[in-house]
């Protein structure tokens, strides 16, 4: 009788193991891998891009971006609560060289043409962050979506062409084979990190030209003698941020038509300088006083000394005419006790034809 119910116990548990089992696999299984889609690339593993056509800006420097592109890729995802739930978004790169200049990356150098003097600068256009394109690197496109419920948005990513070296000027076509990928996306439920959904972004092979960018304006009054202030009394600038001798003067320039004209301002004595305040030169002798250079009474900032499309502080002047005159006016500034002496600044102009 002891031996009945004891192997009725054991059969009761052998059941009960059974069912705990075979309920966990059903509930394993009733989800399974949510799988996201691109609606855009349906059964297809790449998109592609090109720059158009290109004007490589005379004397860019390296370094510098000389074309770009924008990819937006809309992603669509199911409802996923199971386990974790949610999406992981990824970057990888797929650049086979890094460079000399950070965030930029090459795709080798036994390439001849374009590819070999430039290199490729990816940037997540929501965050601001660029991207490491070397291959082996992978990295968080955006924070983990953690919702059990449908999800859809976009990768939306910027491509700048970076010049590497002045070869670049020898190239009089855009290449016309086959390149591999610069970088790739993913997503994939967060339960199954190996189980992805990807895009390749792969280089057009056709479309577009590359040219230099002549020179396009030339400085009319480059010899003009210096702006020269008038002489003021220390009266006139009593207390800091006071201003006195506004004086006018202008640049001149003779441009080719087709151009959009920029103009940097840079301080000789402080290069580094970005305030809108010139620096004075080590011989003078006053106190207390720097100078301000004012376009339509707006003061100009300060920058670098360099033609780069977006450099630091350059301004718009319009577009290129056959005679271009930029109006200009000068002053003193008082930015402390001012005692009387000799005032220089020095400032130099950088135009950018872009």
């Amino acid at each position: 009788m002891k031996y009945e119910a004891k192997k009725r116990l054991i059969s009761l548990l052998r059941l009960f193991m059974f069912v705990g089992v075979a309920w966990i696999g059903v509930n394993h299984s009733a989800y399974g891998v949510a799988v996201c889609n691109f609606p855009n690339h349906i059964n297809m593993t790449g998109d592609m891009f090109n720059f158009g056509s290109i004007v490589v800006p005379h004397d860019a420097p390296d370094g510098s971006a000389i074309a770009t592109t924008t990819m937006i890729l809309p992603y669509e995802c199911p409802a996923n609560p199971s386990g974790m739930g949610g999406f992981s978004l990824q970057f990888l790169g797929s650049l086979r060289l890094p460079t000399q200049f950070p965030g930029v990356g090459q795709i080798n150098t036994v390439y001849e043409g374009l590819y070999k003097y430039t290199g490729f600068r990816i940037t997540n256009m929501d965050t601001g962050q660029v991207m490491n394109p070397v291959t082996g690197s992978i990295q968080e496109w955006a924070p983990p979506i953690t919702s059990p419920n449908p999800a859809s948005g976009s990768f939306r990513i910027k491509i700048e062409l970076i010049k590497l070296s002045d070869g670049i000027y020898n190239i009089k076509q855009m290449p016309n084979d086959s390149r591999p990928p610069i970088s790739q996306v993913r997503i994939f439920d967060r339960n199954y990190p190996d189980q992805y959904r990807y895009l390749y972004l792969v280089i057009a092979t056709s479309g577009g030209s590359i040219k230099p960018m002549p020179q396009s304006c030339t400085v009319t009054n480059s010899s003009a003698p210096p702006v020269r202030l008038p002489n003021i009394s220390t009266g006139d600038l009593s207390y800091a941020g006071a201003t006195a001798g506004d004086t006018g003067f202008n640049i001149g320039l003779n441009c080719k038509i087709g151009s959009s004209v920029y103009m940097t301002l840079t301080d000789m004595t402080d290069p580094g300088n970005t305030s809108d305040l010139l620096t004075l030169t080590p011989d003078s002798t006053a106190k207390g006083v720097k100078l301000r250079i004012s376009r339509n009474g707006k003061p100009l900032r300060y920058g670098p000394d360099s033609r780069a499309p977006g450099n630091l502080n350059q301004w718009y002047v319009g577009p290129s005419a056959a005679t271009l005159n930029i109006p200009f006016s000068a002053q003193y500034v008082a930015d402390g006790p001012v005692s009387g002496g000799i005032v220089k600044g020095r400032a130099t102009f950088t135009m950018s034809y872009q």
